[in-house]
């Protein structure tokens, strides 16, 4: 064969072995889409019952039937309905449903908890856990039938008024969602409860005159005539381009209507009782405090990024470990390592690293101090694993976290080490980057 034909050959096979790569590469950015996609839904605090009596059905031995190691068996479980015995029914297709919630199929879910309420309309906990999914996919509204039923069934089960009052206070009804978690707690004693309803009383006496206003993805709630018309258009056109970008970036957005809060100082003190050290609170609502501002400045803009980030990862990861929570927050308000404040890098140079695994939960009840290391060992974090692995990175530990995979697993799926190793790296990348400052 010529050097001509060779050459020929080799081009062609070159060209084929490009199509194959390319083509292999949009598949896997459009499996890495469609998988990150289906991370959008709500989660709320509360949860049905794990157990759901119906009737005398012995569910351990329904589970053994429909359950197996590749999930519902949909054979089994028609067979099951076949046999037209409405309590059976009715327990196979409630257990088929809580595994699929359990897996973050709400979809799924929803399907076979509905079949299950058809079967035992009268059911209150099967209303409760329809309720609960409903909510979790942004159905409100059919949430609340739902939730409503279930307190028409059963009016003196705690569980059933807790969770009225959740659909209640989602659905922006607060003064409902008070009287009925005041009810619960009459009927059961409940400490989280109770921190919630006290929470929840603030919010009502601060904001019942408050005006409100939607557009677009989110409902805007302030004092009497304010913020100033100019505020107003900036924070939406703000909140809009930041949803739009962060959809794009992160591949999942909420379901759900997004609620921002204006405050004066004072205000945001006494609904939130948060740390003085705090810019803001999102708890589901975006609570900001604006004071007497008239105008956007570039720190609120970064303020509001920061915590919509928030209401995103909340929306597919409510268990969100806090330092990649808030590392990706401040990744996204557009700061980094580099930039951190002076005293901000003072602390950590003087200061011993904090291990990630102590900074899971929230960082609340740290002093001030406290707070700004851990602060800047999550934006560190963060920005390592971005800089190592890129947002795809960070994308898919979110999507396995999402899927209910423990957080050390997930993070060895990225790095290819667990904590002690993302600690190393982490403050290897922090004394790299103070090293010039």
């Amino acid at each position: 064969m010529s050097f001509e034909m060779e050459a020929r050959t080799a081009a062609r096979w070159l060209g084929w072995l490009t199509v194959i790569a390319v083509a292999a590469l949009l598949t896997w950015q459009t499996t890495v889409l469609m998988k990150h996609r289906a991370l959008s839904r709500t989660r709320v605090v509360v949860v049905a019952p794990t157990a759901v009596q119906i009737g005398t059905v012995d569910q351990d031995a329904l589970v053994k039937q429909i359950l197996g190691s590749d999930g519902v068996n949909e054979q089994a479980l028609a067979a099951i309905v076949s046999r037209g015995e409405p309590m059976l029914t009715a327990s196979a297709e409630f257990l088929a449903g809580r595994y699929e919630h359990e897996h973050n199929r709400d979809e799924q879910a929803l399907h076979h908890l509905l079949r299950a309420t058809e079967a035992a309309p009268t059911n209150a906990g099967l209303h409760t856990w329809c309720a609960m999914v409903m909510l979790n996919s942004g159905q409100t509204a059919n949430a609340l039938t739902e939730a409503e039923r279930a307190a028409e069934l059963e009016p003196e089960t705690a569980q059933v008024q807790l969770i009225l009052g959740q659909v209640y206070y989602e659905a922006g009804r607060v003064p409902e969602a008070i009287a009925a978690w005041e009810h619960s707690l009459r009927l059961a004693p409940n400490t989280e409860l109770s921190e919630r309803l006290e929470k929840a009383r603030r919010e009502a006496s601060v904001e019942q005159h408050f005006t409100e206003e939607a557009r677009g993805h989110f409902l805007l709630r302030y004092e009497g005539g304010q913020p100033a018309a100019a505020l107003s258009d900036d924070l939406w056109h703000a909140l809009e381009g930041d949803y739009d970008e962060l959809s794009a970036e992160l591949g999942f957005a909420p379901k759900t209507t997004i609620t921002v809060v204006l405050y004066s100082a004072q205000q945001f003190s006494d609904v939130t009782k948060a740390p003085a050290w705090a810019g803001a609170i999102n708890d589901g609502k975006l609570r900001i405090p604006t004071g007497d501002l008239r105008n956007m400045t570039p720190q609120l803009e970064a303020l509001l990024r920061h915590e919509l980030t928030h209401s995103f990862v909340h929306s597919a990861v409510p268990n969100c470990p806090v330092w990649l929570n808030e590392g990706l927050a401040q990744l996204e308000e557009r700061r980094s390592v580099d930039s951190l404040p002076a005293e901000v890098q003072q602390a950590v140079r003087t200061g011993s690293f904090v291990p990630l695994a102590r900074l899971e939960g929230s960082f609340q009840k740290m002093s001030p101090e406290e707070a700004r290391r851990a602060y800047a060992e999550s934006l560190a974090a963060v920005e390592y694993i971005r800089s190592a692995k890129g947002m795809d990175g960070v994308r898919w530990m979110l999507g396995k976290l999402s899927e209910g995979e423990r957080n050390e697993a997930a993070l060895r799926g990225v790095i290819f080490g667990g904590y002690d190793e993302l600690d190393r790296e982490t403050e290897a990348y922090l004394a790299k980057h103070m090293a010039g400052n």
